[in-house]
């Protein structure tokens, strides 16, 4: 697949447009004149700014998961570095598992996202798993949580699996129970372990 362009602050009403192309079309059938007629923009002025209707999507996904983040984090209750880290996991995965946009792509074009599932790392992955570091860093700083080197990568890993199965929970009504277990889960796996009693000598 083509690597992402880095968008600028004015290609934001491209990226609406893509959005709203996206959800009401989905991927394949989205193409570069609807954009450009959303965004009351030129054909040659999106390929100029996007370079392609691909771009354009991945741009779009990134600037969705940049919005999230942020609103979660501005929404995050002051306390311990693992009570922000798990709220700020457990509402990500339930504003991404409500989006529009990614709910369109998951039932219209689900292989677009098999890439960043079973290959790489997209950008609006490594935006969160930044978020994650900073977390854990400052979960560690306070002592509230125990972590690895693999610790950011593999909760991304556990979040994205409910995230991308969120219509089947929805459909089986499972879905806020398993959010409930999932932070249960992430809260239990964080939280260091009890300092071993030392022995008592004879």
């Amino acid at each position: 697949m083509p690597s992402q362009r880095t968008s600028s602050p004015g290609d934001d009403k491209l990226l609406i447009a893509t959005r709203e192309s996206v959800v009401r079309h989905g991927v394949r059938r989205t193409t570069a004149n609807d954009i450009a007629e959303r965004a009351g923009v030129s054909r040659m002025t999106f390929y100029r700014r996007m370079g392609s209707v691909e771009n354009a999507v991945l741009a779009t996904l990134t600037r969705e998961f940049r919005t999230v983040a942020a609103d979660v984090r501005s929404s995050s209750p002051t306390g311990t570095g693992r009570d922000e880290l798990v709220h700020f996991a457990i509402h990500c995965v339930r504003v991404f598992a409500t989006s529009e946009l990614l709910d369109s792509i998951a039932e219209r074009d689900p292989e677009f996202l098999i890439p960043y599932v079973t290959d790489r790392f997209g950008a609006s992955q490594q935006l969160i798993l930044d978020e994650f570091q900073g977390l854990i860093t400052a979960g560690l700083a306070d002592e509230s949580i125990r972590a690895t080197p693999a610790t950011a990568t593999t909760l991304l890993l556990a979040l994205q699996g409910v995230a991308l199965s969120a219509r089947l929970l929805r459909k089986t009504g499972d879905f806020e129970e398993s959010l409930v277990e999932l932070e249960t889960m992430i809260t239990r796996h964080l939280t260091p372990s009890a300092a071993p009693t030392a022995g008592v000598e004879s």
